[in-house]
């Protein structure tokens, strides 16, 4: 989280608001907070109902904690994008913040399709775009794989 905290200031630029998702109490979520020195809020999961469904709860480890994740939801309250994450195997922030720069979120982070009617109102259902990654990103995910390989 600290590394997200030395760009936080970077993501508000691009209009991306910032929280982190927690299981644990709001005393020891404001303690990390502070210890860390983090300027965005630790949202507190007490019951891990929010982990659970978003198939982020890992129960096997310290009677119950959230995997890492990333996870950006839109203004209208979807998941826009879900980044489940290894201990030993996470995004960079750096990485994440370039990713931002080169496909910018949209001001309204919801559905592109303009609403001119209600029958042209967008359905419940979000729409999904595929986006590849470049030559360049996939040699450097196969790399960072083999490098990480090595070292466990």
């Amino acid at each position: 989280m600290a590394e997200f905290r030395d760009v936080y200031h970077d993501f508000r630029a691009l209009g991306i608001q910032m929280a982190a998702l927690a299981v644990d109490s709001p005393e020891q979520s404001e303690r990390v907070r502070r210890q860390y020195e983090l300027p965005f809020p630790i949202l507190c999961d007490t019951q891990r109902e929010v982990v659970r469904a978003w198939g982020l709860f890992n129960a096997e480890e310290k009677g119950g904690i959230a995997v890492p994740a990333i996870v950006l939801v839109g203004r209208d309250h979807r998941i826009r994008l879900m980044m489940v994450e290894g201990v030993a195997t996470r995004v960079r922030a750096a990485d994440l913040l370039k990713f931002f720069r080169a496909h910018p979120v949209p001001a309204d982070f919801a559905d592109d399709m303009p609403a001119n009617s209600a029958e042209d109102a967008p359905s419940n259902t979000p729409r999904q775009r595929a986006i590849f990654p470049s030559f360049l990103d996939v040699g450097r995910a196969i790399g960072n794989s083999l490098t990480h390989a090595r070292k466990l």
